[in-house]
């Protein structure tokens, strides 16, 4: 069973409307798009990564929760699922770059136990709503939830006016009657004594605040020159209509998951913490790192920030790989500083890995306004100073748009590394 999902990726944003200059064009990872797959290492290995990187013709990675709540650059499930049956050793599945919880969903399904961490505030909550394995009765409870907070905004808005603060802040980015109704949601959400159902409610609102904006998509700050105005009570509309989507979705994973699997362990954290609680636990550490230089990811969620009153300043402060960083410095400090971050969080994981254990990165060529920024040797390197070693990898072409293809570097590149620990 699927479910639909918005206008598209998760995207960056700034405090006013406009285009974001740096974005050199739309990217997707390597899962998500076609073409000749370049091997190396331990050929057994390297096969299966191959299959990894294949999905089948047609599928569009929303099955389940996947569908619920757009994220920027996300792997798709095929790629999740083929690595934790085919190259995880015994024990639980860790997403240290959880994003959106795609890991997270597949662990579920292949009944391992699931550790997923992520600094944006935003993925923790987005990564809880998609894993929750609710009772019949309590996932068919959220449409007459929002049936109920859709009134209960109306009764807010009739009575007192969006705060002046978010108006000045946020008022370019939205039609006066939309950014109306996002507010008075999120008040009548917060009035919900059931805080499970009030988080997945502001989890399904926060699914449509792109959809609502006038902003182009999730990835990409720009006035959407084909937006449609959004009149007044369209977007309680569409939260109801969201509600018994995702509804059904988490009927769907509760279906898919065997009896006695729990729900993932999350956590609100720098990929680069030490967790001692996980030693020796985690048969495969799975992720995503960020590109470097290629999306600010704290920037995508600003709107969601403003909305919902989060604090974002850890994340921007430590976000790993941001293209803000690229445009402030040269290619070479930018790849020196990813290969520093990379090889910190590499060295906090290991400890997690049971015997056997795996690590396995989803991860693109970076890019700066001078030149591609190929990651196989700065993974290599970061590997090597945590004491692993590349077992494995597949690559495939991708275009490069921008300053970066001025210089001459047509292609860059997407990449699976599969690590295990040296010796």
């Amino acid at each position: 069973m699927t479910s639909r999902r918005t206008k598209g990726p998760e995207r960056p944003s700034a405090s006013k409307p406009g285009a974001d200059p740096q974005r050199p064009g739309r990217r997707r990872a390597l899962s998500h798009v076609g073409g000749a797959v370049r091997a190396a290492g331990d050929p057994e290995l390297a096969r299966a990564l191959e299959v990894a990187a294949r999905p089948a013709p047609g599928d569009d990675g929303r099955a389940l929760t996947h569908g619920f709540h757009a994220w920027s650059a996300r792997m798709h499930p095929h790629t999740a699922a083929a690595l934790i049956r085919d190259v995880a050793a015994p024990g639980g599945v860790a997403d240290p770059f959880m994003g959106g919880g795609t890991v997270l969903v597949e662990a579920l399904c292949a009944g391992r136990p699931a550790l997923g961490a992520d600094i944006n505030p935003v993925a923790l909550e987005v990564a809880w709503a998609r894993t929750r394995l609710w009772s019949l009765g309590r996932s068919g409870r959220l449409v007459g939830v929002a049936e109920s907070v859709a009134e209960r905004a109306r009764e807010i808005l009739a009575s007192e006016p969006v705060p002046r603060g978010l108006r000045e802040l946020e008022g370019g980015w939205y039609d006066p009657p939309a950014l109306a109704d996002l507010w008075s949601l999120d008040e009548a959400i917060a009035e919900l004594q059931d805080t499970g159902l009030r988080r997945m409610m502001r989890a399904c609102l926060s699914s449509l605040v792109v959809k609502a904006s006038r902003q182009r998509s999730d990835s990409v700050a720009e006035l959407d020159a084909d937006h449609g105005w959004v009149p007044a009570g369209r977007v309680p509309e569409w939260l109801v209509r969201r509600a018994d989507e995702h509804a059904r979705s988490l009927v769907a994973l509760r279906e898919a998951v065997p009896a006695g699997t729990d729900e993932p362990r999350l956590a609100l954290r720098d990929a680069r913490a030490e967790v001692p609680a996980f030693a020796g636990t985690v048969g495969l550490v799975l992720t995503s790192p960020p590109y470097p230089g290629v999306y600010d990811y704290v920037q995508h969620q600003a709107r969601r920030y403003a909305l919902f009153r989060l604090d974002a300043r850890e994340a921007a402060d430590q976000e790993i790989g941001a293209r803000r960083q690229s445009v402030r410095a040269g290619w070479m400090s930018v790849a020196w500083r990813f290969e520093q971050d990379l090889g910190a969080a590499l060295t906090a994981w290991r400890p997690w890995l049971a015997p056997g254990g795996r690590v396995a990165l989803v991860i693109g060529d970076g890019e700066h306004p001078e030149r591609v920024i190929r990651v196989l040797p700065l993974i290599e390197r970061a590997a090597a100073a945590a004491e692993l070693v590349v077992m494995a990898s597949v690559s495939q072409q991708r275009p490069v748009f921008g300053p970066a293809r001025a210089q001459g570097d047509e292609h860059r590149e997407e990449h699976i590394v599969l690590l295990e620990a040296a010796g």
